[in-house]
């Protein structure tokens, strides 16, 4: 409820979630970044709608779709509920640097009011554990540089 409440009060507002599921409404952007996770580096694409006045983002990388085909139902973070993918520290690592980089590297121009690139100058909001590194990365790989 709080992307969609937010655009109604005329701010710019975009969500970034992995790509799960083969969203019927999102298209690929044709936009791909490399991103560090652990020892390599890994290509991420994103796919884009616009839905209640929100840029709704997917980040696409095998690490997300390959576990879940079809609808995901409780086999987002393991393999059943109470068991953890061994690879989730990285998947999530891989999210939130994704998601660093999409208000940079995006064009959108969904909205009659909002058009091309976020830009550097937005806000995180880092909700649950699995985007806790955004204010870390931030500090530590973009504030040293000056963005």
């Amino acid at each position: 409820g709080l992307p969609p409440a937010l655009a109604a009060r005329g701010h710019r507002v975009m969500t970034i979630s992995p790509r799960y599921d083969q969203y019927k409404d999102a298209w690929d952007t044709s936009v791909a970044v490399e991103v560090k996770v652990g020892d390599s580096i890994e290509i991420v694409r994103f796919f884009h709608c616009y839905k209640r006045g929100v840029d709704r983002v997917f980040v696409d990388h095998p690490r997300f779709l390959e576990k879940v085909w079809g609808k995901t139902a409780s086999k987002i973070y393991g393999p059943k509920a109470g068991l953890d993918y061994l690879d989730n520290e990285l998947r999530f690592s891989l999210l939130c640097q994704a998601a660093l980089e999409a208000p940079k590297v995006l064009n959108l121009n969904s909205s009659n009011y909002f058009s091309g690139p976020y830009g550097e100058d937005v806000l995180f909001i880092a909700n649950d554990w699995h985007t806790a590194l955004i204010p870390c990365y931030l500090k530590s790989m973009y504030q040293s540089r000056g963005i």
